[in-house]
Order: structure tokens, then sequence, then C-alpha cells
């Protein structure tokens, strides 16, 4: 790649998305943040229904045609050259085995910051499946709402989030004078030290929702307290005597409302907790569902306006000093895991049509360990991102998995028993 390739890790070097990104953009560009959905398809996916479906999520999602240097309407020749169609026997080890870092969304300044990837089958396989769909994008052009807006067929276009809230400013003027002392800190320290140094590789898991709904009841706590806790378990060994005595995590949540200082494209907001470990798994749970009802219950807003000023000033940083900067800042992850649960996921209308339940969705980024939450109508999938020493844990998983308690099932599911499948536990690629 030439130095007018696209370079992300590295502000001022090649070509750059420019001044139209947010900050909070900025930075998930440089942090080659790279995002993924993925489902089997009942129909067949060729190269012009591939072309179709490019089309139509950018006519869902205008910004997938931004920031590429010629951003606009692309031509349908464009979006062919970010469709692949591939045909293969069988889907043994999908889709794990297409899940990788994403380069090739970088490959090429001129065409969007997505691509296509469809493999088929030359006829339907026992279990219906005639075709994968996997969409990997830059994290610039969308979050996990979006995701679940597109899978239901509507509009996933962004427009500025006003704020309806100001953060007070005593917590402002903190937060700014938190981040000018925490940027150095993280640029000297990040030269020296990547906390999670592994190449990072995706792994997934599917759970049916009424085994999460049964088990969280089971155990007294909050259905994302469970999915956390499955994700602490297999990265630090949560639940466990031989577990990280206090583990760090940052997760993120939903804010439409957005704020002052806030950014504003990305609706997401990150929130940190730290939790001491338990030696059994039961109990590492309630203790992180009390951690994480104190944590909410005590939230200010500081830690919020103190990442958007440190995003801020990352950015102007670099913008006048770029040699500070190089892929180990972006890379840098103090916390011991990253977790999100984003909307549920229901396939529903035309950019869904023949697409099947579970639905993989999530991000693959150096650096950073983690897991993308995906509740769907029937199933929930556990999207790993981690380093490739941790998979050996994923068996570790299965089994805790497999004895998770099973009581009576939520009548909220609104699922009759005898027409739900079983855990399914999608095998590494």
């Amino acid at each position: 790649m030439g130095q007018d390739g696209m370079m992300p890790g590295w502000p001022g070097r090649g070509y750059e998305p420019g001044a139209s990104l947010t900050d909070m953009q900025w930075y998930m560009y440089h942090q080659h943040n790279v995002a993924f959905f993925a489902a089997f398809s009942a129909d067949d996916i060729d190269s012009l229904s591939g072309v179709y479906l490019a089309r139509k999520l950018i006519q869902s999602a205008p910004q997938f045609a931004q920031y590429h240097r010629a951003a606009g309407d692309p031509s349908d020749e464009d979006l062919a050259r970010i469709v692949s169609v591939e045909t293969v026997p069988d889907f043994a080890g999908f889709p794990e085995l297409w899940l990788d870092d994403g380069d090739a969304v970088f490959s090429d300044p001129d065409l969007p910051l997505f691509r296509v990837r469809v493999a088929r089958l030359a006829a339907s396989d026992a279990e219906g499946r005639r075709a994968f769909l996997l969409v990997q994008l830059s994290h610039v052009l969308a979050e996990g709402t979006d995701s679940s807006l597109l899978t239901r067929s509507r509009s996933a276009a962004h427009a500025e989030v006003t704020a309806k809230e100001k953060a007070p400013g005593w917590i402002v003027a903190a937060a700014r004078a938190f981040a000018w002392v925490a940027v150095p800190g993280h640029l000297l320290v990040s030269r020296f030290s990547t906390p999670h140094p592994g190449k990072i590789v995706a792994a997934t898991r599917v759970l049916t929702r009424e085994t999460v709904a049964a088990a969280a009841r089971a155990y007294g706590v909050r259905q994302r307290t469970l999915l956390l806790g499955l994700t602490a378990f297999v990265i630090s060994r949560a639940g466990t005597p031989e577990g990280k005595r206090k583990i760090s995590s940052t997760y993120s949540v939903v804010d439409q409302a957005g704020g002052e200082h806030r950014d504003s494209f990305m609706r997401m907001r990150m929130r940190f907790a730290m939790v001491e470990n338990r030696d059994s798994f039961p109990d590492f749970l309630r203790a992180l569902d009390s951690r994480l009802t104190a944590t909410e219950g005590a939230e200010s807003g500081f830690n919020a306006e103190m990442n958007a000023a440190a995003v801020r000033l990352h950015r102007r940083l670099a913008r006048r000093m770029p040699r500070l900067y190089a892929p180990k800042v972006f890379a840098f992850m103090p916390y011991d895991l990253v977790f999100a649960l984003i909307p549920p996921h229901r396939l529903t209308g035309p950019l869904s049509r023949g697409l099947m339940e579970p639905v993989w969705a999530g991000a693959v980024m150096p650096g950073i360990n983690g897991c993308v939450a995906v509740p769907g109508r029937r199933f929930v999938t556990l999207n790993f991102y981690l380093e490739e020493s941790l998979l050996p844990r994923l068996g570790d998983l299965d089994a805790l998995i497999a004895g998770l308690p099973v009581g009576s099932r939520s009548s909220s599911l609104g699922y009759d028993r005898d027409a739900t499948p079983a855990p399914v536990h999608t095998p590494i690629g």
C-alpha cells in the first residue's frame, strides 16, 4: 500500500477520511476497529444480488457511502468491487472461518469502507442453508444500534445528536483536567507496554434466549450481568479460584440524549466497572450485578465527558505532532475486557429477506479483548474478539454453559418449549 493508501493507526500518513469524522469516529478509524454482521441465508446470493444488497445498505444508511475519497453515490461497477462471492463445498467452520481482521475494508481509498462477502453452496444443505453473508465495515460507519435497525430493514441514517441535558460545568471542567493528565500518560505508557499483545481473533458461541433468561433468573441477576460474566469467565477466569483478583471492564450503553461535549455521531457511551473475583461463578455473578448497580447509580456523566475530552485532545495532538502516534497508541487498552450488549436483531423486511437466525455481529480490533452479545428472537450470540492464546478457554465456557441452571421458561419469550432447540455452540473454525 502506497502513501496514497489508507493507513489506520498512523495519523498524517496516507489518505485519511478527513474533518467530516467526529472525534470518536476518528479514534475508531485509527484504532483499526472493523465491525461485522453475519448470518446464513435460505436463499442463494449471487454477485448481482450482492451488489443490490450493497446499494440497499447505502440507501438505508447513507453514511456507508461517506468518508472515502470518492464519497458520494457509488456506481454499480464500484459496488461490484466491494462484493465477493465464492462457492464452497460446505459451511464447516463458519462463521469464524471468515471472521478475519477486515483489512480489505481499508484496501482502496476510492471505495466505500465496507465489504460484502458471500459463501454459497451449489444446493441447500440439510439445515436449509444456501448461502452465508458477511458484511465487514469500518466501525466509523455504524454501531450496534444501526445494525439492529438494518436487520429490521429500517433507516439507520444518522441525524446529528443534539444535547438535551448538559453536564454540570464542574464535571466538564474536571473531565477536561483529567484528560490533560491521562492523555500524556497514555502516550508514554503505550510506547513501552501493550496490555493485550497477542493476535486478536474472532470466536462465537450461540445460546437460546430461553437458556439465558432461565439461568439469569436462577442466579438472581440480570441477563446482561450473566452475559458479561460469561465474557469475564473466558478472558479473566472470573468465578474461578485461579482468576484475576480484580477484574476491570468497560461496557457500552446507548445514550440517545447526547451531551453538549459528547460525540454527535456515536450513540454509545462507555462506562467502567471494577469487581473483585469470587471462587465460584454464581458468587461472581452476584458481586458483578451489585457492582454494576452501584456504578450506574453513581453515574454523574464524568466518564462520558472525560472520554470525549481525551479523544478530542488525542486528535488535536495527532494533528500537530503525528510522530507521537503509531498503532500501539490505539491498541492500548488498560482494561481486562470490553463488553457490549447491543439492541435485538430481528430479521424483518427486504434487507433481511432469506436470512436465518442466529445473527452474529461484533468487531475485531488489535489490542483489545472483549465480546459483543447480540440477542435475536430465539438466540443470543456471543461474539468474542480475544487474544489467540485464550481460545482454549472456550472449551471451559462450553462446559459452563452446559451446566447453566434451567428453570421454568420465561413467559415473556413466548416460545413453546417443545419447539425451542437446545443451545447451539458454534465450533471454532
